[in-house]
């Protein structure tokens, strides 16, 4: 307990983040695994307020908006010190969860919200993303398997097989980094790939990345190896991002282009069975 009642750090993809409130913080159990003990210096700052501030919405600049046919996630403005986050209740759809102010260094964030739960989501995983911005990071939707020397990617459109790809490898003897939301960053020169705090409780983890692996069903195992800019869009179609600056776009193309430099880039035609670990085990 200090002045501010309430307070503890999280590292993703070792990555600080210390949040803190004056109130107590309710926190998914999915994130529990990842809290850490205290550093001398955090690389975010995460202020937590209970209770909903009044904005007028008609003075700030729309930037963007996630939503679809059905409901609105989120809301991004532009505001003097930065950006302005609107979150909507996933249950009522248009009932406003919590208000959000990050400033331009993308390392202090103001989270103002309904009730106790801070990091509820969407909330989480928008820091995620934005805390990339910070390092040579970027978030990705896909599965990772680690067999011990060597940390596999899988990513593909919904329904590709990103589950079942994980599964199948763990069922070979593989530990599952995470199966639908990872970090790569690059430490050192060498990149790796971190799981993030899940709706489920999961141990934080760490592997080296690889290869990557775009893949999709197919009546046989077959890989097609890609290189250069094919390389680069393909990979990126699976990058979680708002790209309504110039310089977020930039970032992100330096980076992948180093990436897939790298790491080797494969399309994945395969079969849902073990078979598919003895194809990429032998023609890697």
């Amino acid at each position: 307990m200090n002045q501010f009642g309430f307070e503890f750090n999280i590292s993703i993809a070792e990555i600080i983040l210390h949040v803190f409130s004056k109130n107590a913080i309710e926190l998914e159990a999915g994130y529990v695994p990842f809290l850490v003990e205290k550093t001398e210096k955090a690389d975010i700052e995460v202020e937590c307020f209970q209770g909903l501030p009044e904005v007028d919405f008609d003075a700030l600049k729309l930037l963007f908006e996630a939503k679809n046919e059905e409901q609105r996630f989120y809301s991004i403005y532009e505001t003097s010190e930065g950006y302005c986050f609107v979150l909507f209740d996933q249950q009522t759809k248009d009932e406003i969860q919590q208000i959000a102010y990050l400033n331009a260094a993308f390392n202090y964030w103001k989270i103002h919200s309904r009730n106790a739960m801070a990091l509820k989501y969407p909330m989480g995983p928008i820091i995620m993303h934005y805390l990339t911005l910070l390092t040579d990071a970027v978030l990705m939707h896909a599965s990772c398997a680690f067999d011990g020397k060597k940390g596999r990617m899988f990513s593909g459109f919904s329904g590709a097989g990103k589950s079942t790809m994980s599964m199948i490898w763990a069922n070979a003897g593989s530990q599952i980094i995470n199966d639908d939301r990872l970090v790569i960053r690059k430490t050192n020169g060498q990149f790796f790939v971190y799981n993030t705090p899940m709706y489920y409780v999961d141990k934080s983890k760490k592997a080296p990345l690889s290869a990557i692996y775009l893949i999709s069903h197919y009546p046989e195992n077959k890989a097609k190896k890609l290189s250069g800019a094919l390389a680069v869009s393909k990979v990126i179609a699976f990058c979680i991002q708002n790209n309504f600056d110039k310089s977020f776009i930039n970032k992100r193309l330096e980076f992948f282009s180093d990436l897939c430099s790298a790491t080797p880039i494969y399309e994945l035609g395969f079969v849902p069975d073990e078979s598919v670990v003895t194809y990429i085990t032998e023609n890697e």
